[in-house]
């Protein structure tokens, strides 16, 4: 109902979008309001991924860290509002069935206009469960896209997902050996070159310090040496950070080709939609029309299939 209210009243949120009840949530609930901060709410692995930390790792509150906007009274107040109402729909915080109450949650993309779908009931004849474009629902004429069935989701993904057990040797092991074929090492080897160099830059740095604190320079010649070390070490920094990025995303996906490969050579002809499969193997969907849409796998491919009525 909020966010209704801020849309009505033409009120732009973040970077001129529209309010959701998710962003309106997350304010409720952010500690920053009150003057708290609450330190390490995600995490990187080894391979740099980053995820939610939901106990995984420990975290560190830290009270009155800054100026409050929100008294703690209000603040307290809400949550306690927020966890009634939890309750009362069967669901508690920070559990699974929260997090996630259905597969296709926040997993649905619209092609036409970047909206995610939302879970409907809808009653023609009889009640069925179908997913719609939130821009759709809110702003009719700014996006065109219509519902789909969960059924007509399911059965695409079971489609799908036989499709890969059937031809995984022709579709998953090139997609593997490719993927093996990628010289890693040299990348190392160029981040390696480009840490040396960062050093020598730091280095030369502290020298044109010491002769500007000597009196050896001329301010103006020591800020213009200094920018331009300052811009050098930031492309050479960026190019470090691209580097690992594409080390991390080849290692992620030949994790996880390897994953579905191993699962697809050793099961059968699935009968029926297996949400943790789904899960397991899907990072979203991507819905081009009432038609078609795409599977974009964990594994960095994306599989399009029709939808059968």
């Amino acid at each position: 109902m909020i966010a209704k209210e801020l849309n009505a009243r033409g009120l732009k949120g973040k970077n001129g979008g529209r309010w959701t009840s998710t962003t309106i949530r997350g304010m409720i609930c952010n500690e920053k309001y009150i003057g708290d901060a609450i330190f390490q709410k995600t995490y990187s692995d080894s391979q740099f991924n980053r995820y939610i930390n939901r106990g995984e790792r420990e975290q560190y509150l830290i009270q009155d860290h800054h100026e409050a906007i929100i008294s703690r009274e209000d603040y307290d107040a809400t949550q306690l509002v927020m966890e009634q109402r939890g309750k009362e729909k069967g669901v508690e915080k920070n559990n699974e069935k929260y997090l996630n109450r259905y597969p296709f949650s926040g997993k649905i993309i619209c092609d036409q206009c970047g909206g995610t779908f939302k879970r409907r009931i809808h009653s023609s004849g009889k009640k069925y469960i179908a997913w719609s474009c939130n821009t759709h629902i809110t702003e009719i004429e700014k996006c065109s896209m219509k519902y789909i069935s969960n059924f007509e989701l399911e059965s695409a993904f079971v489609t799908m997902l036989n499709k890969l057990i059937f031809g995984h040797q022709s579709v998953l092991r090139p997609l593997l050996m490719s993927l093996r074929g990628i010289d890693s090492n040299r990348s190392m080897e160029t981040i390696q070159e480009i840490d040396k160099k960062l050093a020598d830059i730091e280095d030369q740095r502290k020298v044109l310090m010491g002769l500007q604190t000597r009196g050896y320079l001329e301010p103006a010649v020591y800020t213009r040496g200094n920018n331009e070390l300052s811009q050098e070490a930031g492309q050479l920094q960026r190019r470090k950070e691209s580097l690992i990025s594409f080390i991390s995303s080849d290692s992620r996906h030949l994790s996880e080709v390897s994953a579905l490969l191993q699962f697809a050579t050793k099961s059968t002809m699935q009968n029926g939609f297996d949400a943790d499969l789904f899960s397991r193997f899907v990072d979203h969907i991507i819905v081009y029309s009432r038609t078609e849409i795409g599977f974009v796998l964990k594994c960095g491919i994306t599989l399009k299939e029709r939808l059968v009525k």
